[in-house]
């Protein structure tokens, strides 16, 4: 059977607070999303809405361990008169195997959502506006994450770790993942411009891409035009351009991709039209924008190369999503799980942009003015001491999360170096079971 889940506003958040995760949400409409898209289940001491909590929650703590997670709810059950469960994790790593990966999407999906329609004040041109890259993602050595997710074939076997590739569009104003993408590090069709091209068909139309040079293809210019949407990539730098000046480009449509059906190949455009924007500054070379916005009376050249400048935000969204909540390195050993972790982490990352947007929203800022990191730190404050979650309360850890701005710092230029140096540490440059044989071929022998 299915849980029913209250509501009401600060019934819910008191019901959820088991971690304090949940609390980020004040639309009622996700609370229905959760209870539509529940699984049958029976009665266990980790429901599928009390493991979801426990599982985000670890995304957004620093100790990530499942054993830290199972004492945080033993007390959490002592301190409220419940049921105190068994120290062992292996319960609760069970349950979390059971949680469908399904429901974690579409929750992350709807708190993009409420994300995005946060602030009355945001303009249709910012909140249409997507970003997109690509960044790699590491996990535990382990058979079957290295046969779904193959090492670096640079790295000696078993010596390596497996590598993944996480694809992601995110909102320019909001900094939210609205779509993702996991595939392997290499292998056929497991390249960003693929990921791109799969993620396309959920783009509303009107929506416009930014994005690197790597993205910058005839067929994924082909299917963006289908889908009613246009992009601001650079120029791929294969492509030779005869007359730099020139302000238009024509691409001839290529031969067929192996991965493209007949049919499909023949509705295909032959030719595309672009426009070409140079981006110039005094101590920089020139950079060529190719976007799909030829109009230039409806969108001149200072608003193509402004909206191309938010292009950086997205790798700092990367570094929260990969050192702040620690998604870099995964901690699970099979493939299934991975995608599962990765998604939690995704899920907690957006709860905590959709925290920066209500507070931006109370300070009258963008959300981008306010830290990542001081949300994340100032909410699990907040919950661990116990504050109270009252209107009141709530407005109050609001103001106090606008209070920390960032961004348009000024004549700052830090090199991108470490003065610290790590300690010094024998690296193993051998599989660890032919490691462990020398080690005791040593002990025996002395030398």
């Amino acid at each position: 059977m299915k849980t029913t889940i209250d509501a009401g506003r600060n019934e819910a958040r008191c019901s959820l607070d088991s971690v304090g995760v949940f609390n980020l949400i004040t639309d009622e409409r996700f609370f229905e999303t959760i209870e539509a898209h529940l699984p049958d289940h029976r009665e266990r001491i980790y429901t599928p809405t009390q493991t979801l909590a426990m599982f985000v929650a670890q995304a957004l703590c620093d100790d990530r361990s499942c054993q830290r997670a199972v004492d945080e709810h033993i007390a959490r059950c002592a301190a409220h008169g419940m049921r105190v469960p068994s120290s062992s994790t292996a319960a609760y790593c069970a349950a979390r195997q059971r949680l469908p990966l399904q429901l974690v999407n579409i929750l992350c999906d709807e708190v993009a959502r409420v994300a995005m329609q946060t602030g009355n004040d945001a303009s249709v041109e910012s909140t249409s506006t997507l970003l997109v890259d690509g960044t790699g993602i590491s996990m535990p050595d382990t058979t079957e994450n290295q046969e779904f997710f193959p090492q670096s074939s640079n790295q000696l076997e078993g010596c390596g770790f497996p590598q993944g590739r996480f694809v992601a569009m995110v909102c320019a104003r909001t900094g939210v993942v609205v779509h993702s993408h996991v595939s392997a590090a290499k292998g056929k069709g497991t390249g960003e411009t693929t990921a791109l091209r799969s993620m396309i068909e959920g783009l509303a139309p009107g929506t416009l891409i930014v994005g690197d040079a790597i993205y910058e293809d005839y067929f994924t210019w082909a299917l963006l035009e289908r889908a009613g949407c246009s992009a601001i990539f650079e120029l791929h730098g294969s492509r030779l351009l005869q007359n730099a000046s020139r302000q238009q480009l024509t691409l001839e449509r290529p031969r067929r991709p192996s991965w493209m059906t007949k049919q499909e190949y023949e509705t295909i455009p032959r030719q595309i039209e672009l426009r070409i924007v140079v981006s110039t500054h005094p101590t920089c070379s020139d950079k060529y924008l190719v976007t799909s916005l030829v109009e230039e009376n409806r969108h001149t050249d200072a608003q193509i190369l402004a909206e191309f400048a938010k292009r950086w935000d997205i790798e700092v969204d990367f570094r929260s999503l990969k050192d702040t909540l620690a998604a870099g390195i995964l901690a699970c050993r099979t493939p299934e799980m991975v995608l599962k972790e990765l998604a939690v982490h995704v899920l907690g990352y957006n709860l905590v942009r959709l925290l920066m947007c209500e507070a931006a929203d109370e300070a009258g800022l963008e959300p981008r003015q306010i830290s990542f990191r001081h949300a994340q730190q100032c909410w699990n404050a907040w919950v661990k001491s116990g504050a109270p979650l009252h209107e009141e309360g709530w407005h109050l850890l609001l103001q106090r999360i606008g209070q920390k701005k960032v961004r348009n710092r000024k004549g700052r230029k830090e090199p991108r170096a470490v003065k610290r140096r790590p300690k010094r540490t024998t690296w193993l440059d051998l599989p660890r079971d032919l490691a462990r044989e020398v080690c005791h071929a040593y002990e025996r022998t002395g030398r």
